[in-house]
């Protein structure tokens, strides 16, 4: 009887735990569009989201920053224009860019230059920027992103 007693305490510990940080990373979002994934969608989560299988690789599509935020592409390069809004240096490294629509303050996309590429200087807050690189879907944030950023020009 106390063993099981235990073992109903462990799992709903658990299981409420688990509630709980899906509340808490919810919380801990920029995008207030974000949701929590249901289960089927955690178990997608294992398999690879893939682009479109064939793309020229030399090019970096041009997408519409509101539309990226809110629905991500097919395409594996994207390029953006917008507004860097903010630069937050990373404990791994990485240097966010969250860059916002010229006239609106929000949404915002959140864009990461790693280290690994060298000579990759940093734009400065409230430049008008337009941003190329690696599509992403971000599973703990649920939010589309680019990452890594390749290139930048101030427009």
């Amino acid at each position: 009887m106390k063993k099981k007693l235990l073992l109903t305490l462990a799992f709903i510990l658990v299981f409420g735990g688990g509630i709980w940080l899906g509340f808490y990373i919810r919380s801990q979002t920029i995008n207030p569009q974000a949701t929590i994934p249901n289960v089927f969608e955690r178990i997608l989560t294992f398999f690879v989201k893939q682009a479109e299988k064939e793309e020229d690789d030399l090019l970096y599509h041009d997408v519409g920053l509101i539309d990226f935020i809110a629905n991500g592409s097919t395409k594996t390069k994207v390029a953006v224009e917008g507004v860097v809004d903010k630069i937050t240096h990373e404990p791994d490294g990485d240097y966010h860019i969250i860059i916002r629509p010229q006239y609106l303050p929000l949404p915002v996309l959140v864009t990461e230059a790693i280290p690994e590429i060298k000579d990759l200087p940093l734009p400065k807050e409230g430049d008008h920027i337009k941003i190329w690189g690696i599509t992403r879907f971000d599973e703990p944030h649920n939010w589309w992103e680019i990452h890594p950023v390749i290139g930048w020009e101030k427009l």
